[in-house]
């Protein structure tokens, strides 16, 4: 999550302008992109699912979290300002507490 945060924070045009032109690509561009993307979130889901089977995590839907998850790093790109109240380390941190919490994380002692 702290990745996906810093590049959606470091990388924001580049971001903003991948994640909501998609639609105007070539279909046969479109369709790699999109495959990619799915690609991309089946790794966040897997995590999430593996969490849940190793009693780390408690969610009602892997995928509903992962897409939950995702998208909250994307929206990033829209409002991040490096002059803003926390440096992309800080927004990096707290989005991975999120995830974390959005992924039912268990405390475990």
């Amino acid at each position: 999550m702290e990745a996906h945060i810093r590049y959606h924070a470091r990388h924001r045009l580049e971001a903003f302008v991948g994640n909501r032109e998609i639609g105007n690509l070539e279909p046969e561009d479109q369709e790699r992109v999109l495959r990619l993307r799915s690609d991309y979130e089946s790794r966040f889901r897997e995590l999430i699912e593996r969490g849940v089977a190793e009693g780390a995590f408690e969610v009602e839907s892997a995928r509903v979290a992962s897409y939950s998850i995702l998208d909250m790093g994307i929206g990033v790109a829209s409002w991040f300002h490096e002059e803003g109240e926390f440096s992309v380390d800080q927004l990096a941190y707290q989005h991975g507490d999120i995830a974390l919490r959005i992924a039912g994380r268990q405390r475990i002692d």
